[in-house]
């Protein structure tokens, strides 16, 4: 991880934030790596740690990070003087950010830690567990399709279940925010699906200690549960964007038909 770091920063993505060496002192240190693990995490020693010794939550402030510290050279020039070398004068924060985060999770596709960096959502930049990539591909199909539609909601949602630290509790209010999302379509449903389809939605959501937490609720039921019905929730909100998208389609065309 640390030679990919060295990497990006002769490649000036860190140059932004940090500056860079000059021989005449045009790229003067705006700020240290260490002061930014200070600042950002509370961290300011990491970087005298051998990376052996680094818990996984220091790995994970350590990419987010860096993350957040990256932005591509656009234009520059080129200081022949003592062959000092290209010196950037402008950046783009979003595509240099872009790039890292697949740097990094070309690295991590490499290990057996179960981690990546989000891609997309509202936790984009951050560190978070993997999912098969069929639920990936699900979970960015769905983000996509509700930008339009309780996207805020659904996005706050996916990042509280997917976040590298997430527990019980925060899983469980990840799936009553999706929860609520169907509720809201919930006429939407009955037009579309088998009226047993529909019922058992929310039957599941109100038998088990989900949504209303009533004594005679089931509690004891396994973490794998709440991954289960988080990804069905998920996947059925992704088809009713796809319907609700139909829909205003339809009405657009009869609209310029008239």
């Amino acid at each position: 991880m640390r030679g990919l770091i060295s990497e990006l920063e002769v490649d000036h993505f860190f140059s932004e934030a940090l500056g860079y060496d000059c021989v005449d002192g045009n790229g003067e240190p705006r700020s240290t790596p260490d002061h930014e693990l200070e600042a950002r995490v509370g961290k300011s020693d990491l970087l005298g740690k051998d990376s052996s010794d680094w818990s996984e939550a220091d790995l994970c402030d350590f990419i987010e990070v860096f993350h957040d510290l990256s932005a591509r050279p656009i234009r520059g020039w080129y200081h022949d003087y003592s062959n000092c070398g290209f010196h950037p004068t402008r950046f783009s924060r979003k595509s240099g950010q872009a790039l890292y985060r697949w740097r990094i999770n070309r690295l991590l596709d490499t290990t057996s830690l179960d981690l990546k960096i989000a891609e997309d959502g509202e936790d984009i930049g951050r560190m978070i567990r993997v999912a098969s990539a069929n639920l990936d591909e699900l979970t960015s199909d769905a983000l996509a399709s509700s930008a339009d539609a309780d996207g805020d909601e659904v996005a706050h949602a996916v990042a509280l279940f997917r976040a590298r630290d997430a527990g019980r509790n925060q899983q469980r209010s990840a799936i009553v925010a999706l929860a609520g999302v169907l509720e809201r379509r919930r006429d939407l449903l009955k037009d579309e699906l088998p009226r047993r389809d529909e019922a058992a939605l929310f039957e599941i959501a109100n038998k088990f200690d989900l949504r209303h937490r009533k004594p005679d609720q089931r509690a004891d039921y396994d973490d794998a549960f709440l991954a289960w019905i988080f990804y069905w929730y998920l996947a059925t909100i992704h088809l009713t964007n796809q319907l609700l998208g139909r829909q205003a389609s339809a009405a657009q065309g009869t609209s310029a038909s008239v």
